[in-house]
């Protein structure tokens, strides 16, 4: 994991995570100012290490017919980040049930 200072203006970013899947390996990125609860974006980008795979293949898709398909890209993008959101509140809550227990 690391910390770092996110430079995109369009908007605030709380975590990120890049694959290299020849490697098997991944780098976790916090914001070095955080504006979300940490443990919640740890779990977010964990989301997207584990859909990696099918982000790939589906990204390639949408790229490879986004000349005939204009915004498409974009509209994939809104559509994986509300999964991986929806998929960090569901494990977060299993999680909050079980300590509870």
């Amino acid at each position: 994991m690391e910390f770092v200072d996110f430079t995109r203006k369009d908007y605030r970013q709380s975590g990120d995570i890049k694959v290299n899947p020849k490697k098997k390996t991944a780098i976790l990125f916090l914001t070095k100012d955080p504006f979300l609860d940490e443990e919640e974006v740890i779990v977010h980008e964990l989301m997207h290490l584990l859909l990696w795979d099918l982000d790939i293949f589906c990204e390639k898709s949408v790229l490879e017919k986004s000349k005939l398909l204009k915004g498409k890209h974009g509209r994939y993008m809104d559509k994986l980040e509300k999964t991986v959101e929806h998929l960090t509140q569901v494990a977060i809550m299993i999680d909050k049930k079980k300590s509870a227990t």
